[in-house]
């Protein structure tokens, strides 16, 4: 992915999604996440991450937070900013107070700031990173987001994008100058326009809250997953496998048909119960 530092792009919001009225009752969750560093790169500048906090009091306070981030910026500075983020946010939502949105945005802010701050370091200029966050809290969904990588949810065997690229591209099908499949083939399909780590200020959409139900899934992804695997195949490997199961097809898939980025997939089911399976993370 590449930026362009004379661009912002500006808030959209989603296409808004049917919103039947979950079932009452506790949830559990699987998570799992797969990441890899494909056939082209020498390093994985990807990080995925998942926390669920062991106290229920914290659990119900702050819910089981899920993220992707996707590094920029060179050799060894990529990795960096990504691990950075992952960092921060993941620690800082839980001890920052306020509502979910409100914890999410302020974790995304204070890892923009640190990283800028380590990319004073020779080597390291201009470094950034995507990140997208999900925070599963009982019956709600809540998310942040800076970049491109992506959220969907599947329901009833219908997936639907919950965030909305922050990418050049992007904004080209918002205007009606591409068509959706143009952009996917598009030489510029990877220069984004809102990154963590380049502006003083992080400029971070938020989402939520939505209802979670029973047998919904929640993927999170870098591009090194949607560049090469279309919609159509995401949602039909996620309606037939396991969360592991199903993240690890994903990126073999794209790796078969090159892997030409890192890859990351983070898949989060829904089940019914208080239980949980815990968070099973392949990153080689």
């Amino acid at each position: 992915m590449w930026w362009p530092f004379s661009r912002r792009s500006r808030d959209r919001q989603p296409t808004p999604l049917s919103q039947p009225t979950p079932p009452a009752g506790p949830v559990s969750l699987d998570v799992a996440i797969v990441s890899d560093v494909g056939n082209v790169r020498d390093n994985n500048e990807d990080r995925g991450r998942s926390v669920h906090p062991g106290d229920e009091a914290t659990l119900r306070e702050k819910g089981v937070l899920v993220l992707v981030a996707d590094g920029m910026g060179g050799h060894e500075a990529g990795d960096v900013a990504s691990t950075t983020a992952a960092d921060v946010v993941a620690t800082r939502y839980f001890q920052i107070g306020g509502s979910p949105t409100q914890a999410l945005r302020q974790a995304f802010v204070e890892a923009n700031a640190r990283i800028r701050a380590a990319a004073t370091q020779t080597g390291r200029e201009g470094m950034g990173t995507t990140c997208t966050a999900l925070v599963l809290r009982g019956r709600d969904a809540f998310w942040s987001h800076v970049g491109d990588s992506r959220l969907y949810r599947l329901r009833g065997g219908r997936m639907e994008r919950l965030t909305q690229d922050h990418s050049v591209v992007a904004e080209m099908v918002a205007e009606g100058m591409l068509t959706e499949e143009e952009a996917r083939h598009h030489e510029q399909r990877n220069v984004i326009t809102r990154a963590l780590g380049i502006h003083p200020q992080a400029d971070v959409a938020l989402g939520g809250p939505i209802g979670v139900s029973e047998d919904d899934v929640y993927v999170l992804m870098s591009d090194g997953l949607y560049d090469l695997v279309t919609d159509d195949e995401i949602e039909a490997v996620l309606a037939g496998a396991s969360g592991h199961d199903a993240a690890q097809s994903l990126v073999d898939r794209a790796k078969e048909r090159g892997g030409h980025d890192n890859v990351t997939v983070a898949v989060v089911r829904v089940g019914s119960g208080s239980g949980r399976q815990p968070a099973r993370e392949t990153a080689p």
